[in-house]
């Protein structure tokens, strides 16, 4: 019954059952329950259908995806609530928002700050995942997940930081982060972590 109320019409409606979610998911039996009902699936292509480019991401809907990314943040503390969100488009779709300018044009600064450390949360959380790892690394998440090394929020910076210690662990991960360059010569993201 909840699943299909995240596409209401009614704005009011979505952001009531995203928050329900996100209460939902503050412990164990609440993350299991959205995981074992499907509900996890039902969010993210929610998600993605509200956030995935520019023709699709509103202002209004900062709340709704604030909501839903506090439960993704607190679902994929587990692999069962990670698996429901792999083979899905959800770490594309979080790379693109924290990387992409569409986000900045759509979205309020304070709805926009929260979604993207809160991407960044997630995508950390998944890339402890050996499934939601490759995802990360397929998709080139660490080479914009470096630049919030230096933001003025500790939790970005912390959530940067995971992402990256994740992701380069693995070889490709390891390559991506020595052969990123902005200038010739110049490994960013190696020089960043060092």
């Amino acid at each position: 019954m909840l699943q299909e109320l995240l596409e209401d019409g009614e704005l009011r409606v979505r952001e009531a059952v995203a928050l329900t979610f996100e209460r939902l998911s503050v412990n164990d039996d609440g993350c299991q329950k959205i995981v074992t009902s499907k509900s996890a699936e039902a969010m993210i292509e929610s998600f993605i259908g509200h956030s995935k480019d520019v023709a699709s991401l509103h202002a209004h809907d900062g709340t709704y995806l604030t909501h839903l990314l506090e439960a993704f943040a607190n679902t994929t503390f587990s692999d069962l609530g990670i698996e429901p969100l792999l083979g899905k488009g959800a770490v594309g779709t979080f790379n693109k928002i924290i990387s992409q300018k569409y986000v900045e044009e759509a979205l309020t600064k304070v709805d926009r700050e929260r979604i993207r450390e809160l991407c960044l949360r997630v995508l950390g959380n998944m890339s402890i995942n050996h499934a939601g790892k490759q995802e990360c690394i397929d998709t080139r998440v660490i080479e914009h997940a470096w630049r919030y090394l230096d933001s003025e929020h500790y939790q970005k910076r912390l959530n940067a930081s995971l992402v990256l210690m994740a992701c380069t662990i693995h070889l490709e991960g390891k390559k991506q982060a020595v052969h990123f360059e902005e200038a010739p010569g110049q490994p960013s993201i190696l020089k960043k972590i060092i």
